[in-house]
């Protein structure tokens, strides 16, 4: 009898100490990790909303990504705005010019500026091109040319399909603009005035002639309502600029909150790692020294 009960309190004493050494495994991991388990089978029940939620993180991460990346396309695209409202300025500013000598060359320098800026291109691609960013929006360089063709339109080469970028699961913003839609009736204005200097009563003199005056105050009002509409244009590149700016801080306070809530789930608390790791330190001692005392038992110690 007394080798039955020996042998069994050996294995139960044996078993004790296996359990205390993979609950001070446990433990130590948990300390060494900061984490519950090294998968998700460490959380239980739980695995299913952390995989949840740990796919809801990489989506608003990327929405942020495309966030931060239309921002910037924005910031480049109202540079390039506040240009061609600068261009059309200068040509209002040359339109009122008396001296017929030099008013072409300065409106060919608006002009110039007006296509440089339309033309603006933002890491290798042009902004203003629709998605056809591959090609330069306008397809003329000089006046000349511009008055020789057959309308204002074919000045252009941008296709009809303005950038957009989704910015959250269901909301997309156009953070693209068309050089047809921005610069058409600015671009006109360049056309008649280069057609009424190359027409029968070009070119321009000084002092002008009453006709290149009349034409002058009425095609000044165009150049106005045209810088009007650029302006217009450079307040919905803002207003743009504020909704991504808005998004990509909703994305990012969307990423602290899953990021949070994860935590909660699978990372431990490491004052308490901290004392469970002790105990089962302790428990190990105390089931390690129970095995080798059950383990030295005979016989022969209750004979002598």
């Amino acid at each position: 009898m007394t080798r039955i009960s020996t042998f069994g309190a050996s294995q139960s004493a044996l078993l004790d100490l296996m359990r205390a050494q993979q609950s001070l495994f446990q433990a130590q991991q948990e300390l060494s990790t900061g984490k519950k388990g090294a998968d998700l089978k460490g959380v239980g029940y739980q695995a299913e909303t952390i995989a949840a939620s740990r796919g809801a993180l990489a989506r608003s991460e990327a929405f942020e990504e495309a966030a931060v990346r239309s921002g910037i396309r924005l910031d480049a695209q109202n540079v390039a705005l506040e240009r061609l409202s600068s261009s059309a300025g200068e040509l209002r500013s040359a339109m009122t010019s008396q001296n017929g000598a030099f008013i072409m060359k300065e409106i060919s320098d608006a002009f110039y500026g007006a296509v440089n800026a339309l033309n603006t291109q933002h890491l290798g691609a042009y902004m203003f091109s629709g998605t056809r960013d591959d090609t330069k929006p306008m397809a003329i360089s000089s006046l000349a040319e511009l008055a020789a063709l057959p309308a204002v339109a074919d000045a252009f080469q941008n296709n009809n399909l303005e950038p957009t970028v989704r910015v959250d699961q269901n909301t997309e913003v156009k953070v693209g603009r068309l050089a047809s839609d921005v610069a058409t009736d600015l671009m006109a204005s360049f056309k008649r005035i280069a057609e009424f200097e190359a027409g029968p009563n070009g070119p321009f003199v000084d002092p002008m002639t009453e006709v290149q005056q009349t034409f002058i105050i009425g095609e000044l009002q165009n150049i106005v309502a045209a810088q009007d509409g650029i302006i217009s244009v450079v307040g919905m590149n803002g207003v743009m600029q504020a909704q991504i700016e808005s998004s990509q801080q909703s994305q990012k306070d969307r990423q602290d909150f899953l990021t949070g809530m994860i935590s909660d789930i699978e990372d431990v608390d490491m004052a308490e790692a901290a004392t469970k790791f002790q105990t089962a330190q302790n428990v190990l001692d105390v089931s390690a020294k129970t095995f080798a005392s059950l383990t030295q038992v005979s016989l022969l110690n209750f004979l002598r």
